[in-house]
């Protein structure tokens, strides 16, 4: 393990996409999102995916209904229409990445999460050019091991994490992502594991750093706090000092 004792990863709690909160007009993934966890000193987690037109977007969901109202896919649709849309009922958007990392500019630390993008190929490399320049604190996480993998050979130098959780359904892949099977080949500096399936002994391998995903109530929190180093959190507001 590589990380250095100071970095976020260590010390700071980390908002799930965005310090969000809808009762305040405030929605997941929006740039008010990242301005709220910077106002309240937070590192923020996103997640990164492709337009029909190969823009890097800040959007968790495959599908756009749940935060537009859209029925369709974000890969289906370009980056203009996608602005046609408000995120939530609210007068967000979605934001590009790089839009996001100018908007943040290094002021508060990120976890970006690269999402399966199984009709593009390139989406590492894209997230790596877009991040190429960027002087903010940062690192990589992903559920899919050869995106890991491409990190590592293509950005030793990145921080890189495996995301984990146990899958409702029994394939191979559900295994590798249960159990990380490929962490051999993709040597992740962290691991970041679904609180809900915690304590689980492979998440702890060779004392690898250890974030526990999405924490969000008291009692998932104190959960998190005897079984995991650091927490990725939404609706609770965890202690800095």
């Amino acid at each position: 393990m590589r990380i250095p004792d100071d970095s976020f990863l260590k010390t700071l709690p980390i908002a799930h996409r965005g310090l969000h909160d809808a009762k305040k007009g405030i929605p997941e993934n929006s740039c008010a999102a990242f301005e709220n966890a910077r106002l309240c000193g937070y590192a923020a987690e996103t997640d990164v995916r492709f337009t029909k037109d190969g823009k890097l977007v800040a959007f968790h969901d495959d599908d756009l209904e749940r935060m537009t109202g859209e029925r369709a896919k974000v890969i289906d649709r370009t980056y203009a229409e996608l602005c046609k849309l408000r995120l939530d009922g609210t007068s967000e958007k979605i934001p590009l990445f790089s839009e996001l990392l100018e908007l943040i500019d290094g002021k508060i630390p990120l976890l970006i999460e690269i999402k399966n993008q199984p009709e593009r190929k390139d989406i590492v490399q894209e997230t790596l050019r877009t991040l190429s320049g960027y002087r903010g604190e940062f690192a990589l996480q992903t559920f899919h091991p050869l995106y890991l993998l491409q990190i590592k050979r293509l950005a030793p130098h990145i921080l890189r994490g495996q995301l984990g959780t146990f899958m409702p359904n029994f394939s191979p892949q559900n295994y590798v992502v249960k159990n990380m099977s490929l962490n051999f080949l993709t040597s992740p500096d962290f691991i970041s594991y679904n609180i809900e399936n915690l304590p689980f002994s492979k998440a702890r391998r060779k004392d690898t750093l250890l974030l526990a995903w999405t924490v969000r109530d008291h009692e998932t929190l104190q959960k998190a706090q005897k079984h995991a180093d650091n927490i990725i959190f939404e609706d609770v507001c965890p202690d800095l000092s």
